[in-house]
């Protein structure tokens, strides 16, 4: 199979190009991250040269579940949506989503369509790893890390929970990794310290994280057509949707999404 590049020649094959561009003034980097990813999105779906792509795709995977979707396809979403549990109940999820990570070794194209499919997940994370100290957007680092995740997972180790694994991988680079090294330094404390510490009430799954994130922002007080919009784009997973269910345009509802990722973290922090 021949390598797919959509990245300009200048940036690294592990360094998408939109990694690199700073926002322009008065951006958050975190808007203007998302703002750059939707627009990307939006134009590569039905770009005929990403489709000729995907199309070729099927000659590789003959039998396969995702040979099916991709041999005619006019929309890349078709892909992202049928990588969505509960979409086909006679279709294997994993197998679409482990087959286009298998891709993205040397196909970019797939990389960036398991990414779309992460999207909403790692903006959960984003805020929930949000730091009231380091003015580093959490954003824009686990987007890079999922960036990696995708394109070194080991797809014939880890077969199954697939969506999962690589959220939990991106999560640890981009997070979690920092927070274990400076463990090493803590003080030692006997097992028996902790004998009247009850269970961990730490949510489960990123659904589970996404929960609490938006019951702690009801509680201090973020509107609840914030929190509505939030929850139909994690349920739906693409704005060009919601917009199409509200009756607006794709840029309303990046924009509420945006103030309301802003309303979210701002709400939390006061509330810590």
């Amino acid at each position: 199979m021949t390598t797919t590049t959509w990245i300009p020649s200048h940036h690294s094959a592990h360094q998408p190009a939109w990694r690199s561009t700073a926002p322009p003034p008065g951006h958050s980097e975190q808007s203007y991250l998302l703002s750059r990813l939707d627009a990307e999105w939006a134009q590569l779906r039905t770009s005929r040269r990403a489709l000729r792509t995907a199309r070729s795709w099927a000659a590789s995977l003959v039998d396969h579940p995702l040979a099916s979707i991709v041999v005619d396809i006019t929309d890349l979403d078709e892909v992202r949506r049928a990588t969505q549990r509960g979409r086909d109940p006679g279709r294997s999820d994993d197998a679409i989503l482990l087959a286009l990570v298998a891709l993205s070794r040397t196909d970019e194209l797939a990389g960036r369509i398991v990414l779309q499919h992460l999207l909403p997940a790692l903006i959960v994370q984003a805020i929930r790893y949000r730091s009231f100290t380091d003015r580093t957007d959490p954003f824009a680092q686990v987007i890079p890390a999922a960036w990696l995740a995708i394109r070194s997972y080991d797809v014939d180790r880890r077969r199954h929970h697939v969506a999962s694994s690589l959220l939990s991988d991106a999560v640890f680079q981009a997070f979690r990794r920092q927070l274990r090294l400076r463990s090493r330094t803590e003080e030692i404390i006997a097992p028996s310290a902790f004998a009247a510490t009850g269970r961990s009430d730490e949510p489960a799954t990123a659904l589970d994280e996404f929960a609490v994130v938006l019951r702690d922002a009801h509680r201090a007080g973020v509107p609840a057509s914030d929190l509505d919009l939030l929850r139909q784009l994690v349920r739906v997973g693409s704005p060009g949707v919601v917009a199409k269910q509200r009756n607006v345009t794709p840029r309303t509802i990046r924009n509420h999404r945006d103030r309301a990722i802003d309303h979210v973290r701002t709400a939390l922090a006061v509330a810590a």
